[in-house]
C-alpha cells in the first residue's frame, strides 16, 4: 500500500490493515455539495507579475516509495506546466538519486525528462530555484526543509494562488513525510513531520513569503482528520485529503492537473472537483482487480473556514460524552459499536488506527437522548465542512459510508500507539513527546480529556 503508516515505525510495529466497510452496493458513489463560493484571490503587491497558479509538490520519497516518487514525477511531466501555471517539486529518494533536488516541470510539449536512471541523468533545477543543489541529503521530516521549500518556490514563481501537496506515507494526527535516512538521536526513530510541525512550518513560510495557500493537499494516507484540518484552518481555504489509505500509485497527477493546465482560470472548487474526479476515475479502472488489494479508496474536499465551528461543536459533544460515562448513563459498548460501524475501520492489533468517521459517529450518537442536541449540531455542520466526497470500491460489492472527515476515538482500553500512551500532558512533555496533546484541536477542545477518560492508562507488562 502507498503512503500507509507502518513500515516506518522504528518500534517495528507490524502493519495489518483491513477495511471494515458498510456494504451498500457495488461500484462507486459520490456526494458533491457545492454550497461554498470560491475564495477571493490572495492580495499581492501591484508591481509583481503573477501567474495564475503555483503548485508546490513536496515529495518525501526517501523510503520504500521512491519508485512511486519517480512515477509521479513522470505523470507531472506528461501534463507539464503552462505559461500561467507552475509545478515545482522538491524530491528526495532513498537510493535512486544522490541528494535532494528541485524540479521545475516544463510544458509537456517540451518533452523534458528530468530523470533517466538508466542513462544516469538527473536534470534538476536546483540552481535556478535555490541557487545551487542542496548540500547532501535533506531531511524531509524536518519542518525547516518544508518551510524553505515553500519560501523559495514562492519567490521563484509568484502567483495569484498557491497549492501545496505533501506526498508520502501518512498516519493522520500522527504525522506525514517519513525520511528513512534521518533518524532521531533521542530515540532512534525515523524522523517525520508531525502535524504541529508542518503546521508551524507552513505558517512561518507564509509569513516570510507573504503568501497564503488556496489549497493544501495530502497525497498520503489517513490525513482527512479534524485534528489535521484544525491545525491548518487559518493557513489555506481548502484541504484535499482521504479518510482511507491511498494505494501506492497515489494521485494521478496527469488527470489531476490537466484541466487546470488547459484553463488556468478555473475556480478552486472546479479545480478540486477535477482532482477528486481524476483520482476516482484512475482507481475505478482498477476496481475489478481489487484496487491493488484495497477494498476501496476515497478523496474529498474540506472547507477549512468551517472547521473552527465544527471543532467547537465537537467540544460540546465531548463534554456530554464524558458526563454520560462518568454517570454510567450510557455504557461504553453501545457507543463503541457506533464507532466501529464507521467506514473505513482500519484494524491492526485490535485498532491501531482508531479514526472514527465524524458524521457516521454523530448520527449514531444522536439516537441517544443524552447526546441528541450536541451530536445533531455536529452532524449539521458536516455537509459544509466537507462539500465534496467521492469514493470507489471493488466491483465485488461494498460502498463507503463516509462523510469525509475522521476524529481520534479509540475503541480499546489501550492507546493507538502504545509507545506514545501518556495519561497526562505533563507526562508526555516529560518524555519530549507532545504528539496528540500538542495539537491545536487537543489544546482548544475537551476531546483529548474525553479520550483519556474513556481509555485507561496502558498497563506495562
Amino acid at each position: 500500500m502507498k503512503k500507509a503508516l507502518g513500515a516506518f515505525f522504528a518500534s517495528a510495529i507490524v502493519m495489518a490493515l483491513a477495511f471494515s466497510a458498510v456494504v451498500v452496493s457495488a461500484g462507486n458513489g459520490s456526494t458533491w455539495l457545492r454550497e461554498t463560493e470560491a475564495p477571493e484571490e490572495t492580495p499581492v503587491a501591484d508591481d509583481l507579475e503573477l501567474d495564475d497558479w503555483t503548485i508546490m509538490v513536496y515529495i518525501a520519497g526517501d523510503n520504500n516509495l521512491e519508485v512511486n516518487a519517480l512515477d509521479d514525477l513522470d505523470e507531472m511531466e506528461l501534463v507539464g506546466s503552462s505559461d500561467t501555471v507552475n509545478i515545482i517539486v522538491l524530491m528526495d529518494t532513498l537510493t535512486f538519486i544522490e541528494g535532494t533536488h528541485w524540479y521545475v516541470i516544463e510544458a509537456a510539449a517540451d518533452e523534458v525528462d528530468h530523470i533517466d536512471l538508466e542513462a544516469g541523468v538527473n536534470d534538476c533545477d536546483c540552481e535556478a530555484v535555490a541557487g545551487a543543489c542542496p548540500d547532501g541529503d535533506l531531511n524531509m521530516g524536518d519542518g525547516e526543509t518544508l518551510k524553505d521549500f515553500i519560501v523559495k518556490s514562492a519567490a521563484y514563481a509568484p502567483a495569484e494562488q498557491y497549492m501545496l501537496v505533501l506526498w508520502d506515507h501518512g498516519g493522520g494526527w500522527y504525522g506525514v513525510c517519513w525520511d528513512d535516512s534521518s533518524v532521531r538521536e533521542e530515540d532512534g526513530r525515523i524522523d517525520r513531520l508531525t502535524v504541529d510541525e508542518f503546521g508551524n512550518a507552513i505558517r512561518a513560510a507564509e509569513e516570510e513569503a507573504g503568501i497564503r495557500f488556496t489549497v493544501i493537499g495530502f497525497d498520503a494516507c489517513l490525513m482527512s482528520m479534524v485534528e489535521v484540518a484544525y491545525e491548518i484552518r487559518d493557513l489555506a481555504d481548502y484541504m484535499i485529503s482521504s479518510v482511507t489509505g491511498i494505494p501506492v500509485a497515489g494521485w494521478p497527477y496527469d488527470l489531476s492537473f490537466d484541466e487546470l493546465i488547459a484553463d488556468s482560470s478555473l475556480d478552486v472548487l472546479t479545480l478540486s472537483e477535477e482532482i477528486i474526479e481524476g483520482y476516482i476515475e484512475y482507481y475505478s479502472l482498477c476496481a475489478g482487480e481489487g484496487l491493488g488489494g484495497w477494498m476501496g479508496v476515497t478523496l474529498n474536499l474540506i472547507d477549512l473556514s468551517v472547521i473552527g465551528d465544527l471543532a467547537m461543536a465537537m467540544d460540546a459533544l465531548s463534554y456530554d460524552l464524558q458526563e454520560a460515562f462518568e454517570s454510567g448513563e450510557v455504557c461504553r459498548g453501545a457507543l463503541l459499536s457506533i464507532a466501529n460501524s464507521l467506514t473505513p475501520a482500519l484494524e491492526m492489533s485490535g485498532q491501531a488506527f482508531a479514526f472514527s468517521d465524524i458524521g457516521v459517529l454523530a448520527e449514531g450518537l444522536a439516537n441517544f437522548e443524552a447526546f441528541e442536541e450536541s451530536a445533531t449540531a455536529v452532524s449539521e455542520l458536516m455537509p459544509a465542512a466537507v462539500p465534496m466526497v467521492d469514493w470507489v470500491s471493488q466491483t465485488t460489492g461494498g460502498a463507503f459510508n463516509t462523510t469525509g472527515l475522521t476524529v481520534y476515538f479509540p475503541a480499546a482500553y489501550y492507546y493507538t500507539y502504545l509507545d506514545y500512551a501518556y495519561e497526562t500532558e505533563e507526562e508526555a512533555e516529560e518524555n519530549d513527546e507532545l504528539i496528540y496533546f500538542g495539537l491545536d484541536f487537543a489544546t482548544d477542545t475537551n476531546w483529548d480529556e474525553f479520550v483519556l477518560y474513556t481509555c485507561p492508562a496502558v498497563v506495562e507488562e
